[in-house]
């Protein structure tokens, strides 16, 4: 499940477990770490988002007369 601050500043633990809705047993828990969020330092997500070259993107224009 998402974390209810989005924006860390550093590593929060936590402890999770699972809890069955028709009588309430619940499983044992677990430790488990959030993570500050990359900012992408190289660009990585950038170039993910970045729209892939279309058929005429292949072709040089010619110069025009």
């Amino acid at each position: 499940p998402p974390y209810q601050h989005l924006e860390l500043q550093e590593p929060v633990e936590v402890e999770v477990f699972l809890q069955r809705l028709t009588d309430s047993v619940c499983s044992e828990s677990f430790r488990f770490t959030y993570l500050p969020r990359d900012h992408d330092p190289y660009g990585i997500e950038a170039k993910r988002k970045k729209k892939p070259p279309g058929y005429l993107d292949h072709f040089i224009p010619l110069p025009a007369a």
